[in-house]
């Protein structure tokens, strides 16, 4: 018997989908939603068919058109993709989805809208099923990597900003290439991980990867170290083959380059250029066959003018030259990452912190970072350590003290409250009886009073509309709402105010 499709089965298929699928008439009345759906809205199907969006959500925001993705798009017909929508199911449970809604036409006349709603909370439980699956299935390709001496891929850089996304692009084009390439960029931003990503997908990926931080060897050892030695050359000296002869169809990779001493750097030029060494205390050379691979913590040209690095050695190494950028210029990379630090925390701790408060974030996001993305990854394992059972968002804080205390005085010298709030025609200034912080409060109390000013400031300049203040401040309506009840914000001068 062949399968026909058939309006039957289309509904059996939906039933069996996570997502919550809704189907609204040109009336705004429910004529269908799957199982998904009725479990999201803990509601029977029978009891959600056959009546209105308003008389499902009568009693939340959901009830008004421009808040309803479903009637919004019933009224204009364009679709709205990946709302975040929050409200509460009339059993209380408090229910945050990704929503996106679309017109189904009949020609050119709008008959309906149908709508796929994902829980926020059900989706990480499956992400994280799915997280354990991806991991038993890379044990095989990890154990192969560490056999070479690496552990990371491209797979494993996080960053979907543009700075990132050009250095990773540029990494792959030179990994499948045999030329030398040199990796700048600040302490800590992950210049060994490109380096290992760019070993992990050349011609010399099953040789060893070999890497040797030159600031970290006294330099009276760098060289023993990289050439070898011959028995009897110094003082205990044995037969041992240096760094280049372990390398051998594999990749080298030289930490810190522009730490070498300028006497060292001339012989490792004469190194890469015969594509020989010589053990210290031997009369022989010895033919390497390696990749080169370097990397320096400061744009190398100025490496060259305070004399730290050969301009000769720099044009040897750097036929590839990628650029890692400093965390502050990798914009929400950054949220991408406390993500995943905190993802690894969770599983070391057996722990379920998986939020970060919305003033912890501003926080994160205007610090300087001088250490990069190590100064992150400590800083988000040591707040993850201070959370306490039962606690699920990473908050001020949980902060370590060096940070508080550096945030603390950033704050202090903000004034009481922005003295101007801009316009698009003209500038309005502020009450002279503004609320003053206490600045001997602690840091989260700071930054609630700071968050509860600007609110109202703005709040002030709009009259009280919602919809126009959270576009001024760049968030959602649902999201100002939320802040408005957090701080007990009366609405009700403001919008006086505007009357008036």
């Amino acid at each position: 018997m062949k399968l026909q499709l058939s309006l039957e089965i289309l509904l059996r298929v939906l039933d069996y989908l996570n997502e919550a699928v809704y189907i609204v008439d040109q009336d705004g009345i429910v004529i269908y939603v799957n199982r998904a759906a009725a479990r999201l809205e803990q509601l029977d199907q029978e009891e959600m068919i056959g009546k209105t969006v308003q008389e499902i959500y009568g009693y939340t925001e959901l009830r008004e058109e421009k808040n309803a993705p479903s009637l919004n798009v019933l009224k204009t017909g364009i679709p709205q993709v990946d709302e975040n929508i929050e409200w509460f199911t009339k059993a209380g449970k408090n229910v945050n989805a990704i929503t996106s809604s679309y017109p189904l036409l009949d020609q050119e006349d709008i008959i309906g809208v149908f709508s796929v709603s994902e829980n926020i909370e059900e989706l990480r439980t499956r992400l994280k099923s799915v997280g354990a699956f991806e991991r038993k299935n890379t044990y095989r390709l990890r154990k192969k990597l560490m056999r070479n001496g690496t552990i990371y891929i491209f797979d494993d850089i996080i960053g979907k900003s543009e700075v990132m996304q050009e250095a990773i692009a540029l990494s792959k084009r030179f990994a499948i290439k045999k030329m030398p390439v040199m990796i700048y960029g600040e302490t800590g931003t992950g210049k060994e991980m490109f380096a290992q990503s760019i070993h992990n997908a050349s011609p010399y990926m099953n040789g060893n990867f070999v890497a040797v931080n030159c600031a970290a060897i006294p330099d009276n050892l760098l060289e023993s170290t990289l050439f070898g030695t011959v028995k009897g050359a110094f003082t205990g000296a044995m037969d041992s083959p240096g760094l280049f002869e372990k390398a051998e169809n594999g990749s080298i990779f030289l930490d810190e380059i522009n730490s070498m001493p300028i006497a060292l750097q001339a012989k490792l030029l004469r190194a890469l250029q015969e594509k020989e060494v010589r053990r210290i205390g031997d009369t022989k050379n010895r033919k390497i066959n390696c990749r080169i691979l370097s990397a320096a913590n400061k744009v190398p040209m100025e490496a060259i003018r305070s004399g730290e690095m050969r301009e000769d050695l720099f044009y040897r190494l750097s036929t590839g030259l990628v650029s890692v950028p400093p965390l502050r210029e990798r914009g929400h990379d950054l949220d991408l990452l406390v993500r995943r630090f905190m993802e690894k925390s969770n599983e070391e701790l057996n722990i379920s912190v998986e939020r970060v408060s919305s003033s912890l974030s501003s926080l994160l996001h205007s610090y300087y970072w001088p250490g990069n993305i190590r100064e992150l990854a400590n800083t988000v394992e040591s707040a993850m350590n201070m959370t306490q059972d039962g606690e699920d968002t990473l908050d001020v804080h949980h902060l370590p003290s060096y940070l508080k205390n550096h945030f603390k005085k950033e704050i202090s010298a903000m004034p009481n409250a922005m003295q101007v709030f801009s316009h698009p025609n003209h500038t309005m200034k502020l009450y002279d009886n503004y609320p003053v912080m206490d600045f001997h409060s602690d840091l989260s109390t700071m930054v609630g009073q700071y968050e509860k000013n600007i609110l109202e400031i703005a709040l002030a300049s709009t009259g009280g509309n919602l919809t126009r203040c959270g576009e001024k401040l760049g968030i959602t309506r649902q999201g100002l709402m939320k802040k408005v009840q957090k701080y007990h914000i009366d609405l009700a001068p403001y919008k006086r105010r505007r009357q008036t």
